[in-house]
């Protein structure tokens, strides 16, 4: 593989994949990272990769590959927008396709960022939360305004949705099961509904209108198919399985409808009646041994299957050509902990890692 090649490669597209992630990562875990952070680029699914963690600044080109990466999030209107969600260090975002990253402003340049959330008819509308705030953008990350304050000690904002379909609600979810919504664009929010777990996640189907996936820490998962007015609790399912609730990914297929990936310490399980019925896939690793912490697959040949996981002290690439029947085992990049993972929607042999380092206690 050419280094000219590499750089070609690098300014096409990144995937639009419908995952939601949660992480609890320290060193508590048990777990002993070395290497780097950061994102890194695949050009043979997974074969070798290289890293793709830089920064421009006044004074040159910055390595951030130092920046842990708590979640990818891509914009689904521009495939050359991505967001990396870092664990300390604020956020960044990249309009090449990863081949160059830049900070948000302040109050954005510091800290944990949990979630942001793009509005469908404005890719420079934008609403991130570091947990306790909520900070709108309408000048594409440049200036950011607060739109929501929680004061509660009790309560911390994990997830925000802006529902792709008329009327453009936006939802925010919270640590004591609190789910608000907004219908002016944030100037003002009511209760939604109050669940009696920690929610960590919310996910639209952009392909069936009123469809929304609400994921909670551990008690499993919540379905609405008229925009969040009702819900449907998903968790009966889920109970097969030990210790499925305790939730670790979760993923629409992007071209297949009601089809779902659930990633919990069980291990993966697969439904294809939106949630009712689940099967499992079966893994190398027996049930509940192996930390599950990124989930991807080939949205044209859902055949091709990838995560990455770690058991003890030591993280591993699995790739799947049949379905997940026979895995293939490969070394990561790095040592630390690979928490996100994306295939390139039309070239299939592009994959995007990233790495967070675990705090220090």
């Amino acid at each position: 593989m050419t280094t000219s090649f590499l750089k070609l490669i690098l300014v096409v597209a990144l995937p639009l994949l419908l995952g939601a992630g949660c992480l609890s990562i320290s060193q508590s875990n048990g777990v002993e990272t070395s290497g780097p952070g950061g994102m890194f680029v695949s050009v043979d699914k997974g074969e070798s990769w290289q890293p793709i963690s830089t920064k421009p600044t006044a004074q040159g080109v910055q390595n951030i590959s130092n920046v842990s990466v708590y979640r990818l999030i891509p914009d689904l209107q521009d495939t050359k927008t991505m967001y990396w969600l870092s664990r300390e260090q604020g956020l960044f975002y990249t309009y090449d396709d990863g081949k160059t990253w830049q900070q948000a402003s302040s109050p954005l340049s510091s800290g944990f960022v949990y979630s942001i959330a793009i509005h469908p008819e404005d890719v420079c509308t934008v609403y991130a939360t570091d947990g306790s705030h909520v900070y709108k953008s309408i000048d594409c990350n440049r200036t950011w305004e607060e739109v929501y304050r929680e004061s509660r000690t009790s309560a911390g904002i994990r997830a925000l949705l802006v529902n792709p379909f008329s009327p453009y609600q936006i939802l925010l979810a919270e640590t004591n099961g609190d789910l608000l919504q907004s219908f002016d664009l944030g100037k003002s929010w009511s209760v939604s509904k109050r669940f009696k777990s920690n929610i960590v996640s919310l996910i639209a189907d952009p392909a069936q209108p009123g469809v929304i996936y609400l994921i909670t820490k551990s008690q499993g998962l919540y379905r609405s198919s008229d925009g969040g007015l009702t819900w449907n609790s998903l968790v009966e399912g889920l109970k097969k399985y030990s210790k499925a609730t305790e939730f670790r990914y979760f993923y629409i297929h992007p071209n297949k409808k009601d089809t779902l990936y659930w990633i919990s310490t069980y291990g993966i399980l697969v439904s294809k009646d939106g949630g009712v019925n689940w099967d499992t896939l079966s893994l190398i690793t027996p049930p509940g041994s192996a930390q599950i912490y990124s989930f991807a697959i080939n949205p044209e040949n859902d055949r091709e299957i990838y995560y990455t996981a770690t058991i003890n002290n030591r993280s591993t690439f699995y790739r799947s050509i049949d379905g997940g029947s026979n895995w293939i085992t490969r070394k990561m990049p790095s040592g630390q902990i690979p928490t996100a993972l994306r295939v390139h929607p039309e070239r299939s042999e592009l994959l995007y890692l990233g790495f967070t380092i675990p705090p220090k206690e």
